[in-house]
Formats: C-alpha cells, structure tokens, sequence
C-alpha cells in the first residue's frame, strides 16, 4: 500500500487562541477532517525506491533517513541524512531513485535541520531520467538570492522521472565563535515525501487509467489531462506540431463525439441494410412459394381437364355407335320383311 502523509495541526495550539466554545470545537473538527481527507489523498512514492548521497558522516547520517518517519526539522543522525562538511567539496548531493521506472512526480516535500538554512540556501532540486551528476534534467526549483530559504517547504514539479535529486553547489560559511569558516556544500534533509502517481494513471489514489489518446498514456494525476498531448486523430483540426508530434490546436471532445454519432449513423445505416435484406428475402421466398402453389394448382386443372375431355370423348364414341346402330336397324330391317312378305304371298 501506499504510504500517505498526515499533517495534523496540535489543537492546543488553536484552542489557545480563544476557539473554546461549541461550535468553535465543531469548526476544529471539521478543519482536521478536511485536512485529513486532502492530504491522504496524496501518495508518497518514497517506500517505492532507494535513496543515496554523495558521502556520509561515518555509519551516521545515512540517505535513507530522510524517507523514514519521523516527520521532523529536529536533527539526529539517526533521523536525518548528512553528507560530509568538507571545505574542499564542491558539491553535495541526495539521491532517489524510483523503482516504478518513469513516473509522475506532483511535488516534492522537504524537511531539512532546524537551524541551518544557511546550509540550505542555493539549493537546486531535479528531476531526472539519469543519475547523472551534476544533473543534467528537469530543474523544477532552485533557492533565490537575497535571504535564507524555508527549512520546511513543498516544492511542485509535475514532472515525468525516475530521479530525484537534491543538489547543493552553492556551499556555505559556519560562524564559529568570533570567525567563520567555509564548510562547503553540506546536504542535511530530515524528511523528504514525493508525491504523484506512476505513469499511466491518475486519480486521488493514482487508481484511474490515463487515456489511451494521450501520446505514451501519459497525463496529469490531478484531472487526468495528457501531459504532451493527443494523438492526431484526435486533434480538432488534425493539426501538430512537426517536431514534437503533439497537437497544435485544442483536443477536441466534439470530434470525438462527431466520431461516436459517426459510427451510431453507421451502425443504424447497416442495420437498417440488413433489416431491408432480411425484408427482402422474405418477400422473394413468400412469392416463390406462392408461384409455386399457383403452377400445382394449374397442373392439378390442366389434368381434370384432360380426363374430362377423354370421359366426353368416349361418351361421344358411345353415342355414335349406338346412333350407327340404330341407323342400320332402320335401313335393313324394313326392306328384308319386306322382300320375305313379297316372297310369301307369290307362294
């Protein structure tokens, strides 16, 4: 799980300053909570990594130090990190590398020793894709000229890394008595917390994926915004640039809309395609069927008709041999009885 850093202010320290009633507890209350709730939402990447430094004071004073509790100005060399005091340095350094390779780095909380912050002053703070030294990435900060800087200060970098580096080139003089001396670079970090999310997500929990339109599915971990832009097919007017290949105008949320109205209008185009093939085949099968009932319905007639024509045929037959017959009985008989009588009656 992640490691989440609580900022809780003493109550004491309010309630000496006249909250004492009811709803002064209440107000309180809410405040912590609200405090709470916020800064939880926030995730340290130090228990995900190792820490180093440019030297060390003895077995003392180690680097990892700084990513361990307690979260505290007030120096042991147990608590807190210490490199070398050394007039001859020319540089210090703190060193933290993340196991999770690229990620998004929000910011950076620091908690140097209490009462040096002349040791502090003209620090430079990086992020890094190499542990080169001097530094050669992302300088997200680096400590003003006049005055001493904040022993206790978060830092925002919004930077993609796999380095942390704190570095100190500046040095400082350390009043001794009634003279000073140079002490060269000295790194004396207390705490260190750094915050964001690993590539690729996003979220008050790093919980969220990142979009695949942004370019590597890289984006913000507070909105979820890419970071070096949209691919191009998402770009409003397909627009980038020549060299970074990122979108020149704004990324679009109505082309992609126009795109989804696209492929709903396609996918209703082709639906109604297949409906009115669907439609269609039925309408041919229904006819096919319905001609062929009509032609076996005209062979079944055709065939009636034929063995009614025959039936007629041979009743006609019939009649005309009967006819036949009764012709020649009417044209023999009467002339035979006739010539028979005639023969008779000369006898």
């Amino acid at each position: 799980m992640f490691q989440r850093i609580i900022f809780l202010a003493p109550i004491e320290n309010i309630i000496s300053e006249g909250i004492t009633t009811t709803a002064g507890m209440f107000f309180l209350l809410l405040i912590h909570t609200a405090v709470l709730w916020i800064v939880e939402t926030q995730h340290n990447l130090t228990p995900f990594g190792n820490a180093s430094q440019s030297s060390v004071v003895a077995a003392a004073g180690r680097p990892e130090n700084a990513i361990n509790p307690p979260i505290s100005n007030v120096f042991s060399y147990s608590d807190c990190s210490h490199t070398k005091v050394d007039p001859e340095n020319t540089a210090a350094w703190w060193m933290f590398k993340l196991s999770y390779g690229a990620t998004y780095i929000q910011n950076i909380t620091i908690y140097y020793r209490e009462n040096f912050a002349h040791r502090m002053d003209g620090f430079k703070l990086y992020v890094t894709n190499t542990s080169t030294i001097p530094p050669d990435g992302y300088l997200c900060y680096e400590d003003p000229d006049p005055g001493l800087p904040s022993i206790t200060q978060t830092i925002p970098c919004n930077q993609l890394g796999r380095y942390v580096i704190y570095y100190d080139d500046t040095g400082s003089l350390e009043r001794v008595g009634n003279f000073t001396r140079p002490d060269g670079p000295v790194v004396e970090l207390c705490y260190v917390a750094i915050n964001g999310c690993q590539k690729t997500f996003w979220g008050s929990d790093c919980d969220k994926n990142c979009s695949e339109n942004c370019i590597d599915q890289h984006c913000y971990p507070q909105n979820g915004s890419c970071v070096w832009g949209f691919h191009t097919r998402n770009c409003s007017n397909d627009v980038c640039d020549n060299y970074t290949v990122v979108c020149t105008d704004d990324f679009s949320a109505n082309k992609e809309e126009n795109i989804s109205l696209l492929s709903t209008q396609i996918g209703f185009f082709t639906g109604g395609v297949l409906f009115g093939a669907l439609i269609a085949s039925t309408v041919c099968i229904l006819v096919i069927k319905k001609r062929t009932r009509r032609k076996k319905h005209g062979n079944i007639d055709v065939t009636k008709t034929s063995q009614s024509h025959e039936q007629q045929h041979g009743d006609d037959v019939r009649m005309e041999n009967v006819s036949t017959y009764q012709d020649l009985t009417n044209d023999i008989m009467p002339n035979d009885y006739d010539q028979i009588n005639t023969t008779y009656v000369n006898h």
